[in-house]
């Protein structure tokens, strides 16, 4: 009997390793699964580790670099200057000791921008008030009229919207003679009755509005 048994134990054991042939198989797919994931994790963690490194280098050795920059013109002290790199324009003047007393410094108040950062071989010159008289350096005509306008111009400028605000007595609609003080439906319909107008005197001679009301828009109209 007990060899009997024993004959069937081989049996036995295959059969029952075929009833879980599947979940054997499917254990050994996760296996391997996952260990390919953890080897990719572990080798695109290294890789980033290795480009962070590499790229912390770099940019500490472009942070170190130096370049030079050539200023001239109208300084204390024109020469070609060493600075770091991201190094600005006021840096770069500062070294040279800054404008000389012949420098035209509205011009360069204009066109120069202190905050920007300069790059390596650049030349600056600053131009002096002779050579900005002389028309050697000249800029934006634009830039001149919004920075600098001329006391003339603004003075016309304002003349123009001045006299766009007032109300002409030969051409106004009664709507707009309407609109001035003291001045209402009625009174705007006899100034249009007596038409034209060659003074602005004239509203009181013909008795269209009295004193108190051509002394409040006398300065309102025109002809």
């Amino acid at each position: 009997m007990n060899n009997f048994i024993k004959s069937f134990l081989p049996l036995l054991k295959r059969l029952k390793l075929k009833k879980y042939l599947l979940e054997i198989f499917l254990l050994t797919i996760s296996v391997i699964i996952t260990v390919t994931a953890l080897t990719i994790y572990i080798k695109n963690s290294r890789e980033n580790i290795d480009q962070t490194v590499i790229s912390n280098g770099q940019s500490e050795k472009v942070l170190s670099e130096k370049i030079f920059v050539d200023v001239s013109g109208s300084v204390k002290k024109p020469n070609i200057y060493q600075v770091d790199f991201g190094a600005r324009i006021k840096d770069v003047i500062d070294k040279a000791g800054g404008l000389s007393d012949d420098a035209d410094v509205l011009f360069f108040n204009r066109n120069y921008n202190l905050a920007r950062i300069v790059n390596d071989q650049e030349k600056i010159y600053i131009p002096s008030i002779m050579e900005i008289d002389n028309g050697i350096f000249t800029q934006n005509q634009r830039t001149l009229d919004y920075v600098l306008p001329s006391e003339a111009s603004a003075k016309e400028d304002y003349q123009q919207i001045e006299i766009q605000s007032l109300i002409n007595l030969n051409s106004a609609a009664a709507e707009e003679l309407d609109q001035l003080p003291g001045v209402g439906q009625v009174t705007a319909n006899k100034i249009i009755d007596n038409r034209p107008y060659s003074t602005l005197e004239e509203l009181l001679i013909k008795k269209i509005v009295n004193k108190g009301v051509f002394e409040k828009i006398k300065s309102l109209i025109t002809l």
